[in-house]
């Protein structure tokens, strides 16, 4: 049995394409896109799409209305602070000629849901929003490649993110109309084991050298050898921890993490050298 269970957590199903959206709020104008939200969201972009001819199907695309927002979530991975850019946003932006038709959105990013920093943004070229630029209908993983916009964590200080916010930008930015949101993928990214993922999250698995762990209480963290010996012991605040795990040895150990007021979470994780 438990050799199974490694099995099933060594395989890998993540993808770079955000896996759900635990919030939205329409603003005025909206209504496209809202009967097949949120499957119209998720998933790569239209694949149809080109600089000339965007999207225009309502399940490809959803309508934010006047500084309406969404929430997108990455669930088991997390966008990672890479070389250059690390997470592209698709909109229905097309160029006429050289005019190019421009529905703007301000990038918000989280590790949590909750706590959320915004890229920064040139009220003149318009760079550091979404909908700036259109999608070319090349490999939307390849931002040298794929158009829309890209955003990089290193421009906010910020080493990981699972929370894209976007935000119709209304009357702050001049620009063609109302957001119209394709896609959110990643670009640099790593599979996580998730359990319970608004309570623990832990990467990578297997892990030589660090374990990171994130959690959204403090509480106390206890890794276990499977023949029940207690090998480490902490308490660990709020957010995100790294627990050096270089003079473990090779196994598969248990992780279980307590707080007051809730019950226990274990999870199996291995290590390798």
């Amino acid at each position: 049995m438990i050799y199974t269970l490694i099995l099933m957590l060594c395989i890998s199903t993540a993808d770079p394409w955000a896996d759900g959206s635990p919030e939205v709020a329409y603003g005025e104008g909206a209504g496209f896109g809202q009967e097949y939200y949120p499957e119209n969201i998720l998933g790569p972009p239209d694949p149809d799409a080109t600089t000339t001819f965007p999207s225009c199907s309502e399940s490809e695309l959803l309508t934010l209305g006047t500084n309406g927002r969404v929430v997108l979530e990455f669930v088991d991975n997390i966008v990672l602070d890479g070389a250059g850019p690390d997470f592209s946003v698709f909109e229905n932006v097309f160029q006429f000629g050289t005019i190019y038709f421009r529905e703007c959105a301000f990038v918000e990013v989280s590790q949590d849901g909750f706590n959320w920093v915004m890229f920064p943004w040139d009220p003149e070229t318009l760079e550091g929003l979404a909908g700036v630029w259109p999608t070319t209908g090349d490999d939307p993983a390849d931002p040298a490649v794929s158009g829309g916009d890209q955003f990089d964590l290193a421009d906010i200080g910020l080493s990981w993110i699972r929370f894209v916010r976007l935000t119709d930008c209304g009357d702050d930015v001049q620009d063609g109309g109302l957001f119209d949101l394709d896609a959110v993928v990643a670009v640099n990214w790593q599979e996580t084991e998730v359990f319970d993922r608004y309570e623990l999250t832990y990467f990578p698995n297997p892990v030589n050298d660090f374990l990171s762990v994130h959690v959204l209480m403090p509480g106390t963290i206890r890794l276990y050898s499977l023949d029940g010996r207690l090998t480490y012991m902490d308490e660990i605040p709020e957010g995100s921890s790294d627990i050096e795990m270089s003079s473990f040895p090779e196994g598969v150990y248990v992780l279980r993490f307590s707080y007051p007021s809730g019950p226990d979470k274990s999870v199996l994780f291995t290590v390798t050298k």
